[in-house]
């Protein structure tokens, strides 16, 4: 059995996510929203905010709240029935989201 420390290792796989055709809707549909949630999500946990859920609207963090039904209620209040965008601070969202937003941005290039 050869030690050569030439040998390379074989390339590292990144896992995929699997992204249905509901599920590419949603991200052309929440795009803005996303990125909002990617950008701040950091800054959220970082101010205790972990477990919490964040009214997102564009690109700007509309309010946290402790539950989704309060933060569902408040965009329905402020927006009626056009679409809001509302997610659960998680901090394991920040690798989570990196890699699916890696992933969108690989098949987008050609």
């Amino acid at each position: 059995m050869s030690t050569d420390a030439n040998t390379t290792k074989p390339a590292e796989r990144k896992p995929k996510i699997h992204i249905g055709a509901s599920g590419e809707k949603a991200l052309k549909l929440y795009e803005k929203e996303i990125a909002t949630y990617v950008r701040e999500l950091p800054r959220l946990v970082e101010e205790g905010h972990e477990g919490r859920f964040a009214l997102i609207k564009g690109d700007e963090i509309l309010s946290v709240w402790d539950t989704y039904r309060e933060a569902t209620q408040a965009g329905r209040e402020k927006f009626g029935l056009d679409p809001i965008c509302v997610t659960k601070i998680e901090r394991r969202n920040i690798d989570r989201y990196a890699l699916l937003m890696e992933q969108v941005k690989e098949t987008k290039c050609p």
